[in-house]
């Protein structure tokens, strides 16, 4: 099977990278690697024409694994050697590195990328939902999902879904100062949303496991190298608020419109412990039990992840290890023993030979499905609470 790593830029291929750093993850909106080749002096001239914001296309063998820009270029010599170094981040770095555009004078890039919208795929039927044709700072009664769309798509961005997700909000505005990835983050707690990058450099709004089932499990004593597991406690809570208001109108003011609250207990934790949440933004009693929910549950299924390490970087049918992929876990030693979701993968090419690292935990961490907590329900759980007045 063909792992050569090699980079296209600008029509022209550069490969023969001795190291190779490659990082993916559920909870980066920008996935990024590192390459580095080492040549006797005077070395590959070809290697010095990359360029920092050159468009860039990685890829493993015949599979695209990200498509973004390179950031960085270092080049280090003496008399017998010189050493390339090349970084680069998938192109929703701009999202992350840069604010909205509205009104500052900057243009969207007008390319075959640009202004694609949000892409809806379900059965195999896609349609495109544009962003606004406007570009502002502030937008009524859209979808989550079209808010994104607006906010990426002067950056050349485009945001895919599998089916129809996100309500509609009242309102949405962006901070000034905030950057585009900070205004979608405010934007994905409204629904409890998920959002990363693919390999073609876009955002997708991803379902727990939508990348399908591995072919090879992960095993103590067959193909894992090395585990590792934090249990580390200090982001564990008894007790979740999530505070927050909305608009009032003639039929809900007052205290009902400026005191959403939502409050969701743990029986993970023992002793008293509160976390309280400030929600952004226009609110809701539904939306802040959700959120809480889900903030318990996300950190619950944070506190039981595990990292593997295992060989090579593809899979015994020949594909590569994927993030967003469910995987069989079985290890007597870090007691676990279940069907777990890979959130990060990270690739690497060193001395050592071809690596794979994997971050694994609870899908249910990341399920919107378990977020559908309602105020009467929160009200029958058990309060642990004692003279405390919620």
């Amino acid at each position: 099977m063909n792992n050569q790593v090699s980079i296209r830029v600008g029509g022209k291929i550069y490969g023969g990278w001795k190291s190779v750093k490659i990082s993916i993850s559920m909870n980066q909106i920008a996935r990024a690697f590192g390459l580095s080749v080492t040549d006797k002096f005077p070395g590959n001239l070809d290697f010095h024409r990359l360029r920092n914001g050159d468009l860039v296309q990685l890829y493993i063998g015949e599979d695209l694994v990200c498509t973004g820009y390179i950031t960085e270029v270092s080049v280090k010599y003496n008399g017998k050697q010189i050493t390339v170094d090349v970084q680069g981040k998938s192109k929703t770095v701009d999202l992350v590195e840069c604010c909205p555009v509205a009104k500052y004078g900057v243009g969207a890039k007008q390319d075959e990328n640009a202004w694609k919208g949000v892409v809806i795929g379900k059965d195999g039927q896609k349609k495109e939902v544009p962003p606004s044709a406007i570009q502002t700072t502030s937008w009524k009664n859209l979808k989550t999902s079209e808010i994104m769309a607006s906010l990426a798509a002067p950056y050349g961005i485009a945001v895919h879904s599998i089916g129809e997700v996100g309500n509609k909000l009242a309102n949405h505005t962006v901070v000034p100062g905030e950057t585009v990835s900070e205004s979608i983050n405010r934007l994905i707690t409204k629904d409890n949303l998920v959002v990363m990058d693919d390999e073609a450099g876009d955002l997708v709004i991803v379902e727990p496991g939508d990348a399908g089932d591995c072919t090879d499990a992960l095993e103590l004593a067959k193909n894992i190298l090395a585990g590792d597991a934090k249990f580390n406690a200090s982001k564990l809570f008894s007790r979740y608020v999530v505070l927050g208001q909305h608009s009032g109108t003639d039929t809900d003011f007052g205290r009902s419109a400026s005191e959403d609250k939502g409050i969701v207990d743990s029986s993970f934790v023992t002793r008293p412990r509160l976390k309280v949440i400030k929600d952004q933004g226009q609110s809701g009693k539904k939306t802040c039990g959700e959120r809480a929910d889900f903030e318990r549950r996300y950190q619950e299924a944070l506190y039981q992840s595990a990292t593997y390490t295992v060989q090579g970087w593809r899979q015994s049918d020949g594909s590569l290890w994927k993030v967003n992929s469910t995987v069989s876990v079985c290890d007597t030693l870090l007691n676990i023993e279940e069907v777990l979701l890979i959130t990060k993968v990270d690739f690497s090419l060193s001395s050592s030979g071809m690596l794979t690292v994997l971050t694994v935990m609870r899908p249910d961490g990341y399920s919107r499905d378990g977020a559908k907590v309602t105020v009467a329900h929160q009200a029958e759980q058990g309060n642990k609470w004692t003279g405390v007045v919620s």
